[in-house]
């Protein structure tokens, strides 16, 4: 296959070899430049072909329609998350500093050693981490350099603003059940479901941010949000559905429905640019029930 360098207009006349509709090439062209083909054709172009070609009525514009409505999708899902994140770190600050004191709170014992000691290297990899970033962010940061040089030591409240999500989440899954169950309790569900929550939130989070393509996101870290339904034999997926309605369980029902209806309008916008797919077979990759 032939992988060199290719101009925009080179790039426009394959996609026309390939019967793919272009209503307008100075915006296309505009498009490509500014977002790269990469970004807009390579990375959203599978739900358009079948057999390897495109499908009839295929058209740039709604291969971009596609790109932007996944890029809305993060910015919306990015917001919500934020708000989540910041509650756990929240709470995550308070119980430690509660329950530990607020100088030497990261200490192994403090976490769930559990019977046979497995989780011991989990520990210190994450207080290794933890100091470290304390470590980094003393003379960057102005609470942490605040602390490091009047106190010496920095509280729980604000160790948790410097740390990611991914840390954030690491660090509630090695907390001692009790601990976990305090936390989990706020949100009226039990501590397995939001550790797991928390990881694939970790994930939509790093793909958003890294600009990746979201709404067709699979992880087998299983959210299991039935618990009436008996485990099958083949393996569980988290899809972009299940995402969306975790985010049930830790927003307030005004945000939560403030983000479906945001969610919905992008989706009317990019039905209206489809020509040769539907809006249901979108919806099925992101794991919706289409079926009436």
């Amino acid at each position: 296959m032939d992988k060199t360098y290719k101009t925009i207009d080179e790039l426009i006349n394959i996609l026309e070899s390939k019967n793919v509709n272009i209503s307008d090439k100075n915006i296309a062209k505009y498009y490509i430049e500014k977002y790269s083909y990469y970004s807009i054709v390579n990375t959203y172009k599978w739900i358009f072909k079948v057999n390897g070609k495109y499908k009839d009525n295929a058209s740039f514009e709604e291969i971009f329609a596609m790109y932007k409505f996944d890029k809305n999708l993060k910015i919306i899902l990015l917001k919500y998350i934020l708000e989540v994140e910041s509650i756990v770190k929240t709470k995550i600050a308070n119980l430690f500093a509660e329950n530990y004191g607020i100088e030497n709170y990261l200490k192994i014992d403090n976490f769930d050693l559990k019977q046979d000691k497995s989780n011991i290297e989990h520990i210190e990899k994450l207080i290794l981490e933890i100091n470290n970033e304390i470590e980094k962010g003393n003379g960057k940061h102005d609470a942490i350099t605040h602390y490091c040089s009047k106190y010496s030591f920095v509280p729980p409240w604000v160790v948790t603003k410097i740390l990611s999500l991914g840390t954030i989440s690491k660090f509630y899954g090695l907390m001692k059940q009790s601990d976990r169950q305090k936390i989990s309790k706020y949100f009226n569900i039990d501590d397995k479901l939001l550790k797991n929550i928390l990881g694939n939130l970790t994930s939509v989070r790093n793909i958003s941010a890294h600009d990746d393509r979201l709404y067709t996101y699979r992880s087998t870290f299983y959210i299991n949000l039935d618990k009436t339904r008996k485990s099958p034999n083949k393996v569980l997926h988290t899809n972009m559905y299940i995402i969306i309605k975790s985010l049930e369980l830790l927003l307030e029902k005004e945000q939560y429905d403030e983000m479906i209806k945001s969610i919905n309008n992008e989706l009317k916008i990019l039905e209206n640019k489809l020509t040769s797919i539907t809006i249901d077979e979108v919806l099925k990759v992101m794991g919706f029930n289409t079926n009436k």
